[in-house]
């Protein structure tokens, strides 16, 4: 089967129709799910990794919900700050982490980045066209690669501890290292967008952000520091990448209720925020964001064991919403209450 026959585009362009509809808050409510298997993502082997994407993109075809297919171009969390020349190690039974380029303060001025064109996004470029040739399409979108925001990029360029002490003690020589990584990361979306046009997104979560709309990063650096030390070194440089691009969506998998004032009443056009339960409340990110963003609840470790059904937690989460709030849920077709959780949702919609 190619592409074209799986995926028509009467489908697709009513599927992102009603997309754009949540985007705009004409639609609340909206579902997607994505079949993981055959796993591809950050495979060592590009050939492996080109011909499993492409099964996985023909297997997900059937897959219930409001699904745009994409190639998720994952390379691993470090693609980000590996544009810096740090050393990449992935150790027995763990994930692929960067061995710091900056050690103290000092350093910090002979940091240069390379090409924005080279690296992981020539990685994806190289994906893209294979995974395409492979379904005989030239309509198959693709996933940015990781895009880890300012502060997090930062501080896997910079040794941790320093880093954390340099906003106090250096913080002039922390602000010249993020308007460096900030116009990187532009440079970078800029590339991936030139290159290869069809963007579905951020790499992770699994939904649907055409470029016209805006762009997704990652802030997991939000729980690790004070609100006035977040105020300072990431809202403005967040607010330039929105900026660039008319909005971000933002990932984070921590806790960060602490930091929502901080992003509620910042400058930046925040189109939707994922928040992960027990780590935040839903009740306080319902309330901080209103019907301003659409908010992506997922469901974290330590969550499973008061709702080991996930269909148990959407009906909890159904129950606290407020009548303003937009949700975009997550489904996995291969839970065993996969059918559930979808009537669950659709019954919302």
């Amino acid at each position: 089967m190619t592409f074209d026959e799986a995926y028509p585009t009467r489908k697709m362009e009513e599927t992102k129709k009603f997309l754009r509809d949540v985007w705009s808050g004409k639609e609340k409510t909206v579902y997607s799910a994505f079949r993981s298997e055959p796993a591809y993502r950050q495979l060592d082997d590009p050939v492996e990794m080109a011909h499993k994407a492409a099964r996985n993109i023909l297997l997900n075809a059937e897959v219930p919900g409001f699904n745009i297919p994409r190639i998720l171009a994952d390379f691993s969390t470090v693609s980000m700050p590996a544009y810096w020349g740090g050393e990449r190690y992935k150790p027995v039974g763990g994930c692929v982490g960067i061995r710091p380029v900056i050690e103290n303060a000092a350093d910090v001025g002979k940091a240069r980045p390379t090409d924005a064109t080279g690296g992981d996004v020539k990685k994806a470029v190289r994906l893209w066209r294979t995974v395409s040739k492979e379904l005989q399409t030239n309509r198959l979108p693709c996933s940015f690669i990781d895009i880890q925001g300012p502060l997090n990029t930062a501080a896997m360029l910079w040794k941790q501890d320093e880093f954390m002490m340099a906003m106090i003690y250096e913080p002039v020589t922390v602000h010249m290292l993020l308007e460096q990584v900030t116009e990187q990361l532009i440079r970078i979306i800029k590339a991936m967008i030139a290159e290869i046009g069809l963007m579905s997104g951020p790499l992770w979560p699994y939904i649907w952000l055409p470029t016209d709309i805006g762009v997704g990063i990652i802030e997991d650096y939000m729980p690790l520091i004070s609100p006035k030390l977040y105020r300072e070194f990431s809202i403005p440089y967040v607010q330039r990448i929105s900026e660039a691009f008319g909005g971000v969506f933002i990932h984070c998998c921590g806790t960060y209720e602490h930091q929502l004032d901080n992003l509620a009443h910042s400058q930046i056009n925040i189109l939707g925020m994922e928040f992960h339960y027990p780590y935040v409340k839903p009740e306080t990110i319902f309330q901080a964001f209103g019907s301003s963003t659409v908010i992506v609840p997922m469901l974290g470790p330590h969550g499973r064991a008061e709702f080991p059904d996930q269909a148990d937690y959407i009906l909890f989460l159904k129950r606290r919403r407020l009548s303003e709030t937009r949700l975009w849920f997550l489904l996995s077709p291969e839970a065993d209450s996969f059918n559930r959780q979808a009537e669950i949702v659709e019954g919302m919609m």
